[in-house]
């Protein structure tokens, strides 16, 4: 049977209707009795930790991890570009176990991925997606050895989990937040019949704000933090009943057996193989999001990924 997982990012710890939207959508998962993965940043899971009713019902869900600061600068790609591998790799277990400050970019005693733990125990958190899908694989190995098992950033696969190297590689996303158009559910339909594993991946700070919360880190850490434009009221409603149609549509498929919808997470037994073109591909892929919006030349980084692929090519 084929499989959909419904995830969210949950970054905005700047607007205060990130709490708003996140819980809405938990309700109306609930109401249609479905599960989803929400990779939290650790800058929203001290935000989140204000919220215990909130808090509570993502237990009911998977709770993956989004990195501590998301677009705070440096970036991961930023403090992972560094010609050793091994360098890299301690920086990100430090960073990636921080509370860093959102102005500064500098760490400020214990947070992150730790802090994610401690308020969702005693469940693990073993699920791992980059910001913009922008990850390097020191980062990853660095993840991989303080607990993470699966990851959601890398597009070296797009129908079916692979493994290497100790993680567990789910298939790249087909469709990044709904509009509720043809487009979107003739996307959906495909991707589900044509993949084994189908992965929709939702924001949901769109549900209220009109621009990215992050656009205030693009030319680097800003001095104050500030909300993003507001959408009006009713294209707010809109989005929600766009988003409860798409859930029927799911809740549909799935009684009719065409689909689950479960959100457990398995190690694979598929091994990845990949020719040295596709880690090419894969890097430039994994740079995208960075280098467009935040200006990133990458120095090192192809060659970190060529390192951590010599033993799964052709």
């Amino acid at each position: 049977m084929h499989k959909i997982l419904l995830t969210f990012d949950v970054e905005d710890f700047i607007n205060a209707n990130e709490i708003q939207a996140l819980y809405l959508i938990l309700r109306i998962l609930n109401k249609y009795e479905l599960k989803a993965i929400f990779f939290i940043t650790g800058h929203m899971a001290e935000k989140i930790s204000k919220y215990p009713s909130i808090v509570e019902m993502l237990k009911q869900h998977e709770i993956g991890y989004h990195s501590s600061s998301h677009s705070v600068r440096p970036i991961i790609p930023e403090y992972t570009d560094v010609k050793s591998y091994e360098k890299a790799y301690e920086i990100s277990i430090e960073r990636e176990t921080a509370h860093i400050n959102p102005l500064t970019g500098r760490i400020e005693g214990e947070g992150g991925l730790i802090f994610l733990q401690n308020l969702f125990y005693p469940k693990k958190i073993e699920a791992f997606r980059a910001p913009g899908m922008c990850w390097t694989p020191p980062h990853l190995e660095a993840l991989r050895d303080i607990g993470i098992k699966y990851d959601f950033s890398s597009d070296v696969t797009i129908s079916k989990p692979v493994h290497y190297k100790g993680i567990t590689f789910y298939p790249y996303i087909f469709l990044q937040d709904w509009n509720g158009k043809l487009y979107d559910y003739q996307h959906l339909l495909y991707a589900i019949l044509k993949r084994e594993i189908a992965v929709l991946s939702l924001h949901p700070t769109l549900f209220f704000n009109q621009e990215m919360w992050d656009r205030i880190y693009l030319k680097g850490n800003p001095l104050h933090l500030t909300n993003a434009s507001r959408r009006p009221f009713k294209e707010s409603e809109l989005l929600f009943t766009k988003f409860e149609l798409m859930l029927k549509q799911i809740k549909m498929l799935q009684r009719a057996k065409l689909v689950g919808t479960d959100i457990n997470l398995n190690w694979s037994t598929n091994k990845l193989i990949i020719n040295k073109d596709k880690v090419k591909k894969c890097y430039e892929k994994s740079m995208y999001w960075c280098k467009k919006h935040f200006n990133y030349k990458p120095k090192f980084i192809l060659r970190h990924f060529y390192e951590f692929f010599e033993n799964a090519h052709q």
